[in-house]
């Protein structure tokens, strides 16, 4: 009798085991009045040019799906800081984001190869290897927890900016506060340089420097206009330390309960509004920098030998992270033409 119950137990809980793998597959057509409300949460202000692409990629998946596929955009972390909306992807509770490389990382490390310093000669490289066949690679293992990655955005090269000194050689960074990214790259990144890496969720940062808290910080020309760093901020330096991409990021969960459909649509709009927040961006940094100089901020530009300064004293930054994310990877990246 003993033998009997325990097997059929075991033979109970293997056809449990295979209910559960095989699970409901999403339909490839939607059904008739089937609708979806997503939520996409991100940590820029409005009136960066990111920001407006996720409104345009809510508008027109929108339009694309008759209205049964609605995405709420929340800004400015209104649902919470990077890693909040990494954590809601995985749990279901976001259906996606736009991120950074850097944050990322944290749980697919191969994409932070993306952000070692000076690994990208300009742009057209950096596109060339984000829509390429390299991105795959580079953002391998979204799948495994939790996420899937849709299309690369810009959100441009980083420079810094400070309160105390003009900086124009790696030896005006010694001693100074930058708040920095939560990434090992980027503390590794401002060591390397002498200075002092504060690591800081981006919503803090406009109080931190105001209240002096740190002396500096690094971003793209976007966000230190969008996020009036001007105000607080008296110099800029244009030293394109490294590139910061906005990763466009859905939920798993999400992509598998919608219609394959509806899914081919988002990724084929997703690529589609990539090229035209890069053609904005290209188009709004002259004015950008004009905001910023117009109210009182310093603009800085290093000649080629300035920038080569930058790039040798941040190269041993690269030996510390060719196991994470492969010395192949970053050999194939700068064979890129």
């Amino acid at each position: 009798m003993k033998k009997f119950l325990v097997w059929t137990l075991i033979v109970l809980f293997v056809f449990s085991l295979a209910g559960c793998s095989s699970g409901q597959k999403a339909p490839e057509k939607p059904k008739e009045g089937e609708k979806y409300l997503l939520k996409l949460g991100h940590v820029a202000n409005p009136a960066n040019p990111y920001a407006q692409a996720a409104e345009r990629l809510a508008q027109l998946v929108k339009e694309r799906t008759n209205g049964n596929v609605e995405i709420q955009v929340f800004p400015s972390s209104q649902l919470g800081d990077q890693r909040d909306l990494l954590e809601g992807l995985q749990l279901g509770t976001v259906d996606a984001t736009v991120t950074s490389s850097a944050v990322l990382a944290q749980f697919a490390p191969k994409a932070q190869v993306i952000d070692l310093p000076y690994l990208f000669r300009d742009k057209q490289h950096v596109y060339k290897v984000v829509d390429g066949p390299l991105a795959q690679e580079i953002f391998a293992g979204l799948d495994k927890v939790g996420m899937v990655y849709m299309s690369t955005w810009e959100n441009g090269f980083r420079h810094l900016t400070n309160s105390k000194h003009p900086i124009t050689k790696p030896e005006d960074m010694k001693g100074l506060k930058i708040r920095v990214m939560e990434n090992k790259v980027y503390i590794e990144m401002m060591k390397a340089l002498g200075a002092n890496p504060t690591p800081m969720a981006m919503g803090e940062v406009f109080t931190a420097l105001q209240q002096k808290t740190v002396d500096a910080q690094e971003n793209p020309i976007s966000q230190i206009f969008a996020s009036r760093f001007y105000e607080v901020q008296k110099y800029l330096t244009l030293d394109g330390h490294t590139y910061s991409p906005s990763v466009v990021v859905f939920s798993k969960k999400t992509i598998d309960k919608l219609p394959k459909e509806y899914v081919d649509i988002i990724k084929k709009t997703a690529e589609e509004v990539r090229d035209w927040e890069r053609k904005k961006m290209a188009d709004d940094e002259a004015m950008m920098l004009d905001t910023c100089k117009k109210n009182g901020m310093e603009i800085i530009e290093l000649t080629p030998e300035q920038k080569k300064a930058f790039a040798d004293a941040m190269k041993p930054v690269w030996a510390q992270f060719e196991n994470v994310v492969g010395k192949d990877l970053i050999e194939k990246i700068l064979a890129t033409k």
